[in-house]
């Protein structure tokens, strides 16, 4: 090691070396031991280092000082916390402004609703309950033309349903009379493979009474209505056979 890599050590690590690697501080110690010159700029160093310790320790401290600092601090803490607080209720604020124009919004370019639409929308669901389910099904890729007719005079409603987490039309039948309900769920087969499922008009019983059967599409061969129904059997919601 030569000199000016010691004195750098020294300067950078220190005057006792003590965070050098251990390799290090062996070779600035035999470098000092044979290098008079700068053994003698070291103990000069160290012992100023010594000199100017002491009179640091030496300066009294002023009374009541460590509770300033601690009050200086505690005040600064409480400002931060106090911003903080101003920041966070700002957003707040901005957040139910924001909310309250969307939802103002929406209620201003909502359209109001029309009693006599409404009342004849009814109407027609009740009157013409083949149309209103046309107009259903036909937006959304889909019409109702199962191979066993369903009586129609117990349509209920139709919406779109889900089935194994797969969103499908249904189709909801009353029999007031017996006592019994039924769900027909339109599925394609892309959807659901509904193929695995009985196709000889036989059911499937189930829980709560519930029973399942399957009914094909009369043109399409990869679209059927599986019905989730109560009752005694699935005749309860179709048209007589004589009627077909």
């Amino acid at each position: 090691m030569d000199c000016n890599t010691a004195r750098m050590l020294v300067t950078f690590f220190g005057r006792q070396g003590s965070e050098l690697a251990p390799e290090d501080a062996a070779a600035l110690d035999a470098h000092l031991a044979g290098c008079p010159g700068c053994a003698a700029a070291v103990r000069f160093e160290r012992a100023f280092d010594d000199r100017v310790a002491k009179a640091m320790l030496a300066v009294p401290v002023p009374a009541g000082l460590k509770a300033k600092l601690l009050d200086g601090v505690t005040a600064r803490r409480a400002s931060w916390y106090r911003q903080k607080a101003w920041s966070l209720a700002g957003l707040a604020t901005a957040a139910c402004l924001l909310i309250g124009g969307v939802v103002a919004y929406r209620i201003s370019t909502a359209p109001d609703l029309n009693a006599t639409e409404l009342i004849t929308t009814q109407g027609d669901q009740i009157q013409n309950p083949e149309g209103y389910i046309d107009d259903f099904l036909s937006p959304r890729g889909y019409q109702f033309n199962p191979e066993r007719r369903f009586e129609l005079r117990l349509f209920d409603d139709v919406a779109m349903g889900q089935m194994q987490k797969r969103e499908v039309p249904v189709l909801y039948f009353k029999n007031i009379q017996k006592n019994a309900f039924a769900r027909v769920y339109i599925v394609k087969d892309s959807v659901l493979n509904w193929k695995t499922l009985p196709r000889d008009g036989s059911s499937i019983p189930g829980t709560f009474g519930l029973q399942l059967a399957v009914v094909l599409d009369a043109v399409r061969g990869d679209v059927a209505y599986v019905v989730i129904y109560t009752g005694e059997s699935l005749e309860l919601f179709l048209e007589p056979r004589s009627q077909i």
